[in-house]
């Protein structure tokens, strides 16, 4: 390991000086350059900011430290090569030798020159690059005036002309097309976009195209892709279940977001504290769902306080590095052995994040109801008409007024109600069913998570118009119900006559006297015996609760009559009845047991009652009069239709802060444990790294705080490394180039100034604009050059650090299977957001993992969909997109490797999206062009690559055509199959061999390496 460790180091340094030395006249030296990593690499591991593993108390990380005077002398004196005795020990052959011989690490001898020098020039010492706020920069001067577009291309071409080399000309207007558009929205531009570029003569051609580009709702969904590699956004929970969770709304929240181009700092703010603004709206707290994408253990026998830590510390860890680019992990468990970040400090971080409500199971998270933009829409109309409903039963209304003067004058005195005699009880599941003197039914043994009583009834009555359940309240004030707290649900209320046919009986309404929110009487009556629908009476466990079902029709009984009523119990958790009385009546309009309340209203003069009361009685009255049936009627249709649609309404999983009594402490986890905390140390308060800029001195000392610090002016990182991030979407690789770490181990920049200027630009004068920065960069002349390769480039800039020509990229999983299906006619565009879908599978991948868990393809256009909107399971994603690099998302991502293995080429030829989206292209083709092989290779060409064919390329696709042909004839049925996989029927006109070999044509140019990469 240590041996791999020096290689790697070694292999850091050596690229950092090769990227400075295309710039800097090489008899320059910087500390931060040249000097600060050789010490990284070498010394810091041993003394540096850890004071766990410092040894001889000698810290290298700070002037200071190293030039203090020790009783065997200074390890470095500035000026004094002679007395420093860092080039001693780094020079000697004893075994005093530095770096030891045991740490595998040894310094070359340009790295031993390069510290000589530098203490012999004074040992200047300068503050990680990184970590000093960027400082306005003027524009260098150029010898070529007339190539910069934009302050990008000037120091972009000051680095060109210091190396002698010039800028690439720039790409053709097909090419250039085509790169934008996989760019800014991920997708190919189609024919039409293409031909009316090409003929666009006026100034400003390209500029409109990249505007176009902007304002497309399908930037938003592309944009989307890497943010959520970031923000570690999946649909489900991870670890060993890995079970299914509703995080879509959130996915959607980051695309409607981004087509808004919402300023960064307000992307920041509403992501890690959008529940602490005032007032905040539905989408603020969607937005909070960013630190709800931590993976959650539902394991049974693990501890819950272990991973609610482990996902505070995932929050520390992603938002440090998603904001600040450093790796701040490693001071988990101790101070950080290159940055200087302390033990104490990452807790202290800890702290912004240890104060949100947590629990171990997705259910007990915090969560909203976040209706899509749709049913919003449907949901507000609903509301009006209810809300002028409700309107008419507050006085005053004469009508309603009327109304209830009537009923109060023809009321009868309460229900006369007769107990049902029990002839026969059973419990499904084994549970000991008995009656007392008072007729109250008792349930006992092993108590079971669902459960279903039937029970055979006789009654003293020659007619029965409603039955009356009586939920009766335990000793001590415990509930009815059998779980610990007492509630229960009721899913359905059935009853039957005794007879042969059994015929279910019809209840008209069901009335309670209470109902606990979202779980209604009339669920029990609604013929869903699902868990989800049902009656319960949370919170009010210590009173009686009564719910009436009256018939839709009065029921005839014979004395020798008996009634079967079953109680259906499904809701999964052990809400089962304990406790409960049966009675029954004939009267013509029963009702409940007068409440307190409404008993307290009666006993009042119509005069003496308060608007308030007058209201109450009118909801009282309005179920139980004919005259206000109409109004009861529309009332019960409208709330059902809200009710059937908040069914659908699909949860968001939010941040909620604990109340300020809830607090938790913080405390240092010594060796990262959460099981030894530092109690003796005493609680750690929210703070910064020292090393950083202030926090805030109007800002409260939580996550809106911290959002506030995160993008605060003197912040010297955030604008650095979000910039540098779109940099690399966009040029494959970074001003830094690694993109993940600005810390001591990063690289350094290979266009320091060009950074700072762009941070500024960005931050300052375009306001965090993610579209202007996008439109900045794609607008210059650097991203406009051509990809060509010359040999100057080829031997002075192998790597195209100075950017004298275009990078061509391979293209991410999402878009190599977007491109296929637009080409083929069959991308889905023409809706954004929503649930998340899965495309066809690989034959035996699922189930998989611990759970027997198998996911559906979908069905219709939802197979169609972009890759951004397929279903991201941790243990098992995609497996497309897991060959083209695509992370599980168990953690936060930065970047994607871009790899090019033999079997991406396999997934290419043989994966059911791109033969089907071959076959559909093949169709599109034929139609077309009919039997006109070379046009249809040109359109072809034309659609996929954007260019025509060459006269060599066209002979090979027609070659291959005929032999495509010729295998097709051979074999009739495999031809059929494959013209056919997925999409159905062929026309009548269309033969199938036709077909086949025109899909074999299709998927080999989508499986050419111009197809699969950004031009």
């Amino acid at each position: 390991m240590g041996s791999n460790l020096a290689i790697m180091t070694s292999a850091t340094s050596l690229l950092a000086l090769t990227m400075s030395s295309l710039a800097t006249p090489p008899d320059a030296i910087e500390f931060n350059r040249d000097i600060l990593p050789i010490l990284s690499n070498n010394c810091f591991t041993c003394h540096g900011p850890d004071p766990n593993t410092r040894q001889a108390d000698l810290r290298l990380d700070s002037l200071e430290t190293a030039t203090a005077v020790r009783p065997e002398g200074a390890v470095i004196v500035p000026g004094d090569t002679g007395a420093s005795l860092l080039l001693h020990r780094i020079n000697t052959d004893t075994a005093d030798r530095m770096p030891p011989p045991d740490s595998n690490l040894e310094l070359t001898a340009d790295e031993i020159q390069l510290l000589t020098r530098w203490i012999e020039a004074g040992a200047n010492w300068e503050s990680h690059w990184a970590f000093t706020t960027p400082e306005a920069i003027d524009l260098p001067t150029v010898g070529d005036v007339q190539w910069p577009r934009n302050g990008i291309d000037a120091f972009i071409l000051a680095r060109l002309e210091l190396n002698g080399l010039k800028p690439n000309p720039p790409a053709d207007r097909r090419t250039l097309i085509r790169r934008v558009s996989l760019d800014l929205i991920g997708l190919p531009p189609t024919h039409e976009e293409i031909q009316a570029f090409l003929v666009d003569d006026e100034a400003g051609a390209y500029e409109r195209v990249v505007d176009r580009l902007l304002a497309s709702p399908r930037y938003g969904e592309h944009m989307a892709r890497p943010w959520l590699d970031l923000a570690r956004y999946a649909d489900s929970q991870g670890f060993e279940k890995d079970n299914p969770r509703t995080m879509w709304r959130y996915r959607d929240w980051v695309i409607d977001a981004l087509n808004a181009d919402m300023p960064f700092d307000t992307f920041t703010r509403e992501q890690l504290a959008g529940d602490l603004l005032d007032s905040p709206t539905q989408p603020q707290l969607i937005a909070t769902g960013f630190h709800r994408n931590t993976q959650t253990n539902t394991e049974g026998g693990t501890d819950n306080e272990e991973f609610r830590s482990a996902a505070v510390i995932d929050r520390v860890n992603t938002t440090m590095q998603g904001w600040m680019g450093l790796t701040v992990g490693c001071a988990q468990c101790h101070a950080h052995k290159y940055d200087p970040l302390s033990h104490e400090e990452y807790y202290g971080l800890y702290a912004f994040f240890n104060q949100t409500e947590d629990a171990d199971l997705d259910d007990d998270a915090p969560f909203i109801p976040a209706p899509t933009p749709t049913q919003q829409i449907e949901l507000d109309q609903l509301q009006v008409t209810l809300d002028a409903l409700n309107a008419r039963l507050a006085p005053p209304d004469p009508e309603i007024e009327s109304a209830v003067d009537t009923w109060l004058s023809t009321r009868s005195a309460s229900t006369s109600w007769t107990s049902m005699t029990a002839a026969a009880m059973h419990s499904a599941s084994g549970a000991t069913l008995s009656t007392d003197d008072e007729g109250i039914i008792h349930v006992t043994g092993d108590v079971p998570l669902t459960d279903t009583y039937e029970l055979e009834f006789t009654c003293d009555l020659d007619r029965i118009t409603a039955l009356r359940l009586e939920v009766i309240e335990g000793p001590d004030g415990h509930g009815p119900g059998r779980t610990t707290h007492g509630n229960f649900v009721l899913n359905e209320f059935e009853l039957r006559l005794n007879t042969a046919d059994a015929t279910l009986v019809d209840f008209h309404t069901a009335e309670a006297t209470h109902e606990q929110t979202d779980f209604p009487a009339t669920s029990a009556i609604d013929g869903d015996a699902s868990a989800p629908s049902g009656w319960a009476i949370a919170p009010i466990y210590d009173q009686t609760q009564t719910v009436v079902f009256q018939l839709r029709e009065p029921l005839a009984l014979d004395a020798a009559d008996s009634m079967l009523v079953s109680i259906r119990q499904t809701y999964g958790t052990q809400h089962v009845l304990e406790r409960f009385r049966l009675s029954a009546t004939g009267a013509e309009q029963p009702s409940l047991p007068t409440t307190p309340a409404i008993a307290a209203i009666l006993d009042t003069t119509r005069e003496e009652r308060t608007d308030q009361q007058r209201e109450t009685l009118a909801r009282h009255v309005l179920p139980r009069s004919p005259l206000l049936a109409p109004l009861h009627t529309e009332l019960e249709q409208v709330q059902a239709q809200h009710i059937a649609l908040m069914k659908d309404v699909p949860n968001a999983l939010i941040c909620r802060e604990l109340a300020p009594d809830m607090q938790r402490q913080t405390h240092l986890f010594l060796g990262g444990s959460f099981l030894a905390p530092d109690t003796a140390g005493g609680p750690i308060d929210p703070m910064i790294p020292s090393v950083l800029h202030d926090f805030p001195e109007d800002a409260p000392r939580n996550r809106l705080g911290l959002s506030q610090w995160l993008t605060h002016p003197e912040n010297p990182l955030t604008a650095r490394v979000q910039v540098n991030r779109m940099w690399a979407e966009l040029f494959g690789t970074g001003i830094v180039r690694t993109v993940d770490d600005f810390g001591i181990q990063g690289a350094r920049p290979s266009h320091p100034e060009l950074l700072d200027w762009l941070a500024i630009t960005w931050s300052e004068e375009l306001g965090w604009s993610p579209k202007a920065l996008a439109r900045l960069l794609v607008t210059s002349a650097t991203y406009r050059q051509a990809a060509v390769v010359d040999e100057d480039m080829q031997r002075l800039d192998p790597d195209n650090i100075l950017l004298a020509r275009a990078p061509r990229l391979r293209l991410s999983a999402e878009q190599l299977r977007d491109q296929a299906l637009a080409h083929s006619g069959l991308l889905v565009t023409d809706r954004i957001g929503g649930p998340s879908v899965l495309p066809h599978l690989p034959d035996g991948m699922l189930p998989q993992a611990f759970t027997s868990l198998v996911l559906q393809a979908s069905t219709g256009d939802d197979l169609y969909r972009r890759g951004l909107y397929t279903t991201w399971r941790r243990t098992g994603h995609y497996p497309s997109f897991a060959t083209f690099d695509a992370p599980s998302r168990e953690l936060c991502t930065i970047t994607r490797e871009r790899s090019n293995t033999p079997l991406q080429a396999l997934v290419l030829l043989n994966d059911a999206v791109f033969v089907e989206a071959a076959a559909a292209m093949a169709r599109l083709l034929i139609e077309r062009e009919h039997d006109d092989m070379t046009a249809r290779i040109d359109t072809l060409f034309e659609e996929a690559l954007a260019r025509p064919p060459t006269d060599r390329e066209r002979t090979i696709m027609l070659d291959l055509y005929a032999a495509a042909m010729d295998e097709a004839s051979r074999n009739p049925e495999q031809a059929h199959v494959l013209a056919t996989t997925h999409r159905g029927p062929l026309p009548e006109t269309m033969a199938a061999e036709d077909a086949a070999a025109m899909t074999a044509v299709c998927n080999v140019v989508f499986n050419l390496d111009e197809y699969v990469n950004r031009p």
